[in-house]
């Protein structure tokens, strides 16, 4: 369900590199005791890598 994912990070495409965005918030979610590829995606939308979230892993990034 495309609706319960929140938005988390967002970076022009020609200024990141991808792998280390993802392994970023990978490591977050891994360091909060959840599974990264259930709790972590990354698309492209008009030029940008955005990274969103799973809300349990908003509602433990928020809270700690």
């Amino acid at each position: 369900m495309d609706s319960e994912w929140i938005f988390a990070e967002k970076l022009p495409v020609d200024e990141a590199d991808p792998k280390a965005l993802l392994d970023k918030w990978a490591n977050v979610a891994e360091d909060m005791a959840l599974v990264p590829a259930l709790n972590v995606r990354m698309r492209v939308e008009n030029g940008h890598f955005v990274v969103e979230v799973s809300p349990e892993l908003y509602d433990v990034f928020r809270n700690a």
